[in-house]
């Protein structure tokens, strides 16, 4: 790291005190801006305001046809997001299909045990743990004091 010397030499000081002097005699700045300025930037307002107002829109009258409306698969289309939408949910549909009829090992033991469907001996026997991989056995020690 950088040694920071925060303290000022003399001549450092002396230099300080006269900026601040100096603020202190001299009458504090207008707070308001001045009257040209103020007239400049109303015409620029105004001009900024009549440009606006020649592109405002056109409200149709009462006998002018009114848009057409889109179709239900145009509104579907648009609010998935068009191709790019439609792809991002294609593989996300396609990989819950292969996650569900292929499941990987620790999520089928898992779906197994908290659906409870039937196991075989052999299943039980394998093993002694449960989910998490923690003994059973051990679980009355945890819990008695």
């Amino acid at each position: 790291m950088a040694d920071h010397d925060d303290k000022l030499t003399a001549s450092e000081e002396a230099l300080l005190e006269s900026f601040f002097s100096a603020a202190r005699v001299e009458e504090p700045m207008a707070a308001e801006p001045s009257p040209e300025l103020l007239a400049r930037v109303l015409e620029d307002g105004y001009g900024v305001q009549e440009g606006f107002a020649e592109a405002a829109p056109v409200i149709a009258s009462a006998g002018a046809a009114a848009a057409p409306r889109r179709s239900f698969l145009a509104a579907l289309w648009a609010s998935i997001g068009g191709a790019p939408g439609l792809a991002g949910l294609t593989a996300a549909a396609l990989a819950g299909i292969w996650i569900g009829l292929r499941p990987p090992e620790a999520v089928s033991s898992v779906t197994a045990s908290l659906l409870g469907s039937a196991t075989t001996a052999a299943d039980t026997t394998a093993s002694d743990d449960d989910l998490l991989g923690y003994d059973v056995a051990y679980a009355d020690l945890l819990t008695d004091g």
